[in-house]
């Protein structure tokens, strides 16, 4: 997606300094637990969580457990760090994570975690005031983004230096980046506070919905994968996969047969996880806004490695990203074999080993 650039990605790795809140003590279904009852599985509560979402409302993951003499667990979770922790430290047997989050859990303990299926591809943006009519326009100016170090902050710093705006952690440079929560970032963006915001679906078309309108559709910014980009996959504790392929198996089968039902019945599935996602955070989406996110969004089972290894290049390239160059190569971090076993026994096509 992008040229190396002279910018700071140690952002990348900051999210492992994140606190713990909501991060919950499990004792069950995480790493060296053989043939536990209980899979604890992690999701987020959001529109680009939808396989998890709808492989729980669907019951597929108690269907699939069940065959295998278990049964899931969940934990929501609002942090890629909190996630990524307690799946590297097997309180967790896996969660549906970001890209960010699940690198640095990587290069952290090459040997604590695998990549084992996509999720979701697309849906992330940069959406402006609407006199706001190029990047020029937003010199000296505050851009939000989710979080220091989260996905999109660094898919912006990154963008931005590619463009030649310089920015720093400390909120200065060029264009001001201010790490910021969704929500607050809705509402600075409402009152004027902020030139724009970098943020994944549905905050992005909740933004256009405040007036604001898409600078930079990131989807743009992969030629190479012709649009695609991951936006959320499986991240499995080793030890668990390691000691209990068959549950690991019963979840695939599981999320499987969640996107085969998005891609069926999108308009049951969409509106299933809207009201999932406004269950868990007491704060609806309108329908027009939810309509207008969900179709930024492709739900597959392709874990799209190439964008990963992409963004592992960029932050290595300019020597910011702790502890690469010591580690395996990015690729490691994929063990696709159950996935594509499911896939040639439902006659669908097999993702490639990276």
């Amino acid at each position: 997606m992008r040229k190396t650039a002279p910018v700071r990605l140690t952002a990348l790795l900051l999210v492992a300094s994140a606190g713990l809140a909501g991060c919950s003590e499990a004792t069950t279904g995480g790493g060296g637990e053989e043939g536990v009852d209980e899979v604890l599985i992690g999701y987020f509560p959001n529109i680009t969580h939808a396989t998890a979402i709808v492989a729980e409302q669907e019951g597929y993951f108690d269907e699939q457990l069940a065959e295998v003499d278990a049964e899931p667990g969940y934990q929501q979770f609002n942090s890629g760090s909190d996630a990524y922790q307690a799946v590297q430290d097997g309180s967790l047997a896996m969660s549906f994570i970001g890209p960010g989050p699940a690198l640095t859990a990587f290069v952290q303990g090459p040997d604590s975690v695998r990549v084992v299926s996509g999720a979701a591809s697309g849906g992330a943006s940069l959406v402006v005031q609407d006199d706001i009519d190029d990047l020029a326009d937003l010199e000296g100016e505050r851009v939000a983004t989710p979080s220091l170090g989260n996905t999109q902050d660094v898919a912006a710093r990154a963008y931005f230096a590619d463009e030649g705006y310089e920015t720093d952690l400390e909120g200065g440079g060029d264009i001001n980046i201010v790490p910021t929560d969704n929500p607050v970032a809705v509402n600075e963006f409402r009152d004027g506070n902020i030139a724009g915001a970098w943020v994944p679906e549905p905050w992005a078309s909740i933004l256009v919905a405040e007036g604001g309108k898409v600078l930079v559709d990131e989807s743009e910014l992969w030629p190479d994968t012709d649009g695609q980009f991951v936006t959320t996959h499986l991240l499995v504790n080793k030890e668990f996969l390691d000691e209990n392929p068959d549950q690991v198996e019963a979840v695939l089968r599981a999320t499987v047969a969640a996107n085969d039902f998005i891609a069926t019945d999108s308009d049951t599935a969409r509106d299933e996880v809207g009201a999932r996602v406004t269950e868990l955070t007491d704060a609806p989406i309108e329908p027009d806004v939810l309509a207008a996110a969900w179709d930024k969004l492709e739900f597959t089972n392709d874990p799209i490695a190439a964008s990963l290894e992409e963004d592992a290049t960029d932050a290595a390239g300019v020597d910011l990203l702790d502890g690469l160059d010591s580690a395996p190569p990015v690729t490691d971090i994929y063990d696709l074999t159950i996935l594509n076993q499911v896939l040639a026994e439902n006659g669908e096509q097999e993702v490639p080993t990276p």
